[in-house]
């Protein structure tokens, strides 16, 4: 049986061009901010490496943990890993348990290829085409062309004229609600029917009414969900806007914890769950929530873009769509670092013409990580053993 010999944690720099200001004007001089991004190598004794790159999740809350977790699973097998789930869920259960993740990524990436099959494989396929939507970066961000409602109009038309079934928006994530309506609007006309567009105003609204004033609006565009609109999560006044608004409402992007999620809905807080493999203590935990809400009849929407993202969702039968984000019709994908050494990627050209993505091919995630190229982006190594 494998045994887990070795973890390498690996930092690298990640640098993202602001072409815009916050009101979507041109910069005569683009700025550039560097953030740093995290991956995990865990190898056994008998050569099998698994890998993940995290592209979402911070490293200066992650990485501590992920140095914690790796300690306590040196020697463990590499089938153990709901013990080595339900131990991190325990030890890390006063903090936000984000360094799980990538840990349980890299072990069903290493299980794969052990077996010689992929992950959505191992998990049990229920499909292998995963309709998509375009997710868009936030407008105001200055992270490319999304700055005034013309331009979210333009951008759903471009993606639905692709056959592309879902546009979402993140909005101006200003506060305003009115802003947010209107890109709403817009993205529903441009759209023209063709696709389901959504909205996710990032916990950007301040109030209960102003929540309510969107949500006006997504039942009058009728949205196919409304996602996060408050600063807070409590269930209490997320019941309020599913008594008021029509259109389904979905949150707990920002609710950690399986049980927590759970008590979101059974409160009555939530129409659908999110879960995310690398804020939601991987692979294990996605699933946990699927086939939670699943008992319970909800859907379960996966939360951002990715590998991880795509073989969970193969394996469930009460979502919907896959985000694939965050996109712009100019900057392309920004915040995506290139960490891949194949032709895999997050972009429109992603997307078939029967408006889905397809699998990565090959055993455990099926992607290839250019590990050179992270290793000379100012990156630190770390090995636990």
């Amino acid at each position: 049986m494998s045994m887990i010999t070795e973890v390498e944690l690996v930092e690298f720099d990640h640098e993202i061009r602001y072409g815009y200001d916050e009101a979507g004007r041109p910069l005569a001089v683009p700025r550039t901010r560097t953030i740093r991004r995290f991956g995990v190598r865990i190898r056994t004794d008998e050569g099998i490496t698994g890998d993940y790159v995290t592209l979402w999740s911070a490293p200066p809350l992650a990485a501590p943990q992920v140095v914690a977790i790796a300690r306590s699973i040196i020697g463990c097998r590499l089938t153990d890993r709901e013990l080595i789930w339900d131990r991190a869920n325990r030890n890390l259960a006063k903090s936000d348990r984000i360094g799980a993740g990538a840990i349980d990524i890299a072990l069903w990436d290493a299980a794969g290829k052990a077996a010689g099959m992929s992950v959505s494989d191992l998990l049990g396929r229920f499909r292998d085409r995963l309709p998509a939507y375009v997710s868009t970066v936030g407008g105001g961000h200055g992270l490319g062309g999304l700055s005034d409602p013309a331009s979210y109009r333009d951008f759903a038309d471009h993606c639905a004229g692709r056959g592309i079934p879902g546009y979402k928006i993140h909005g101006p994530s200003n506060g305003d609600h009115r802003a947010e309506a209107a890109a709403l609007r817009a993205s529903a006309e441009g759209s023209a029917g063709r696709s389901d567009v959504m909205t996710d105003p990032g916990n950007s609204l301040r109030t209960l009414a102003d929540a309510l004033a969107l949500g006006r609006v997504c039942d009058e565009v009728g949205a196919y969900w409304w996602e996060d609109p408050m600063r807070d999560n409590a269930p209490f006044g997320h019941k309020i806007l599913r008594d008021k608004i029509k259109t389904p409402l979905l949150i707990t992007e920002f609710v950690r914890g399986l049980e927590l999620r759970m008590a979101v809905a059974l409160d009555g807080g939530t129409d659908f769950l999110r879960a995310d493999p690398e804020l939601d203590m991987g692979i294990t935990g996605v699933m946990k929530t699927a086939h939670a809400a699943e008992s319970i009849g909800l859907d379960l929407e996966v939360h951002a873009s990715g590998p991880a993202q795509r073989h969970c969702m193969a394996a469930i039968r009460n979502t919907n769509y896959y985000e694939l984000g965050l996109l712009d019709p100019e900057s392309g994908n920004p915040l995506h670092p290139p960490v891949y050494a194949d032709d895999y990627a997050e972009d429109l050209d992603a997307v078939g013409e029967d408006g889905c993505v397809g699998l990565p091919d090959g055993p455990g995630l099926g992607v290839s990580y250019d590990w050179e190229r992270l290793y000379a982006a100012n990156a630190d190594r770390m090995i636990v053993d």
